[in-house]
This record gives C-alpha cells, structure tokens and sequence, in this order.
C-alpha cells in the first residue's frame, strides 16, 4: 500500500512538472515572439492557482497585440492563444483542486475576462458562464427586476442538456420570497427549507434544486436584476457559495453600467455617422448649384444678362415647376436669400438649395438674375398673349 501511494505522489510530482514546463514554454514564445506577457521565469515553482492566472494574463495580452499585427503573424498569434486555452483547461482537468472550494485568484481571472464583454447581452451570457465554474454550480439563471416584478432572461446549465427550458413570466416580488429578500436588503440570499427562507417553486424548477442562491445586482439607480445559483444534485448550499455569488453580482453591477454606456456612445456615433452621409448626399446634389460673388438680395434689381437669351422665351417652362418649387421661386423673385426661404417655407438650407438648383435647370438660366428675368419674359409673354 505504501509502496502504491509512493508511486501516486511520484506520477503526481511528474505531471506537475510536465504541466510547469508547458507552461514555461508557452510564455517563452509569447514574449520572444511578441514581447508581450508576464515573466515565464516565476511559474517555474508556482501554484495551481498561479499558473492559471498567469495564462489569463497571457491571453489577455495576447488579445491585446493582434490588433497591431499583419495578417500572417496575426494568425500565428491566434494558433498560440488557442495554445494557451487549451493548457489551462489541461491544468484545470488533471490537477483539480479540491471539491467545491473557489479561489480569490479563480474570482480574480473571471471577473477580468467580464470587463471584456463588449455589449450588454454579451456580459449577460459571460456572466452566467463564470459565476458557474467560479462558484462550482450548475446552473445559473439571469433575470430582470422592473415595477417591483423579476423576469428570467439567461439561463446556463453546465451539463449542456437539450432540454428546452420554458422561462417563466414576469414573477412578483412577493414579501415572502428569497428574491424579494435579495432585492430589498441589496445582498445575497440563501433560500432553502433548512434555511432562513423557503424557496420560490418557479426558481427552485428551473433550478432543478430546493436549495439555492439569490443575490441583486445593484446599479447607482437601484437593482436592475437578480442572479440565481443552484447545484442539481440536490444537496444543500452554505455561506460560502452565498457570499461568492453575492460578490460576482455586486462586481457586475459596474461592469453593467459601464458597459450600458458604451452601447449607448456605440448607438449616437452610429446615428451621427448616418446623419453624415445624408448631408454629404444632399451636399452632392449641390455640386453644381450657382455660386455668385454678389448678395443675393440684389436680384431684386436685376437686369437681364447680355448674350445668351432666347428673344422667345419658352413660357412651358413656368408650367413645369412644381407647386413647392413656384413658392420658392416666387420668394427668390422678391429678393429673399436661402435662409429667408427656409424660415419661410419651414424646410432646410439644403432643401432650398435643391430646389433653386431644378428651378434654374427647367428655366434654363445660369444663375438667379437670368431665372428672374426669364420668369418675367414669359411672365409678359402670358399677359401680353391674353390681351
């Protein structure tokens, strides 16, 4: 027997430093390649613990220096990273530590890769991932607390059944319940029927456990949702697992904020992008418009141009404008510049600029003096042809 667990420790001690130099190698290449990463030098004693971290900073690093990469290295870069996931996923599998215990450099790692989620519903998917393989649970839902109600809107079970789980509808917060607890004392919940306060039926069936936990996450404005926790095999959580899923929720409640925000920066710069390119379209349909070193309010005195003019005016042409188009054409005739019209007619500077660009097209004039001076031509040519 002894003999036997001698030989245990020993395979033990040289998986470990299989593991160590693996990990050794990783980071070597990473900084040699792309100096970026943390010194591969301390994981040569280091923790179980350790090393993970150090291969989430790596990742993160690595992460990093992709966007300054040419394509070819870019991808050689992205091979390593897999390389990194797939070690740390190695370490966590064959040297796992002990049942149900979480560590602060576990919380640490999981909370780092949350800053990283890049909108709203991302974070809300991450977030369910790392509060069940930090905190050893099974199964997480997500909800939204609104007008005093909470509604499920993520669920993650970590043995990725294909049961297809109905979420509930918009649930009470009942003066009763675990939730309404979590959500008026701002803390986590341990809800079980050994526990201060018996379990909601609707979470405990989607929890597939009578007892879980409960914790809000709080905003500056108030609680904005609620995190569930549960393990499916029935036995009872403890202040410890409470205390976990209480500290996830109060850290994400940040990362909700700061992240909200972002979307919000994301929607006005897309929205001011799209009001560009409209002006920059009806900015090209001025591109031949007539510019004039005169003031515009002096076409109320102008005379007709030398040169060019039909001796007979084409007076079809009057009948040719739109309706919108004679009412700015009959404000251009009385002197009024683009901003008198626009004022006027309630429209935009560039609505008047098209408009006065197809006037003189369909008059057949250069500019606004000659449109003026056509219009009475045919104007007299009218009078004179009813007489």
């Amino acid at each position: 027997m002894k003999e036997r667990s001698q030989g245990q420790t020993a395979a033990r001690s040289a998986a470990d430093r299989e593991l160590s130099h693996a990990v050794v190698a990783l980071l070597d290449r990473l900084r040699n390649t792309y100096g970026v990463g943390p010194r591969p030098g301390t994981t040569r004693s280091a923790s179980l613990d350790t090393r993970m971290t150090l291969l989430d900073e790596a990742t993160e690093c690595a992460f990093t220096a992709l966007t300054e990469l040419d394509p070819e290295r870019r991808q050689a870069l992205g091979r390593l990273i897999v390389d990194l996931q797939d070690l740390r996923r190695r370490i966590r599998t064959e040297q796992p530590r002990p049942e149900h215990v979480s560590s602060p450099l576990d919380f640490a790692g999981a909370i780092r890769r949350l800053r990283g989620a890049e909108s709203v519903a991302g974070l809300r998917k991450l977030l369910c991932r790392e509060v069940a393989h930090t905190a050893h649970l099974d199964r997480i839902m997500l909800s939204e607390v609104h007008n005093g109600t909470w509604t499920a809107l993520e669920f993650y079970s970590v043995a990725r059944t294909e049961e297809v789980l109905e979420l509930p509808p918009a649930l009470s917060l009942t003066s009763e319940s675990a939730e309404r607890r979590a959500w008026k004392t701002r803390s986590a919940v341990l809800a079980g029927w050994d526990a201060d306060i018996g379990p909601s039926p609707e979470a405990a069936q989607m929890l597939a456990s009578s007892s879980y936990v409960v914790a809000p996450i709080t905003v500056s404005t108030g609680v904005i949702g609620l995190v569930h926790g549960s393990r499916t095999t029935g036995e009872a959580l403890d202040a410890m697992v409470r205390d976990v899923l209480g500290a996830f929720a109060r850290s994400s409640g940040m990362l909700f904020e700061r992240v909200t925000l972002a979307d919000r920066l994301r929607e006005q710069k897309s929205l001011l992008i799209q009001r560009l390119q409209q002006e920059a379209r009806e900015a090209e349909l001025l591109e031949h418009a007539d510019v004039r070193f005169v003031d515009e309010n002096s076409t109320r005195w102008a005379v007709a141009p030398t040169g060019g003019l039909n001796e007979d005016p084409d007076t079809s042409a009057l009948g040719s404008l739109t309706a919108r188009e004679r009412e700015v054409f009959a404000l251009v005739a009385r002197g009024a510049s683009n901003a008198d019209i626009a004022e006027e007619l309630v429209i935009s500077h560039f609505t008047v600029k098209t408009h006065v660009k197809k006037i003189l097209r369909k008059l057949g004039a250069r500019n606004r003096s000659e449109a003026i001076y056509r219009y009475v031509a045919m104007t007299d040519s009218r009078n004179s042809g009813s007489r």
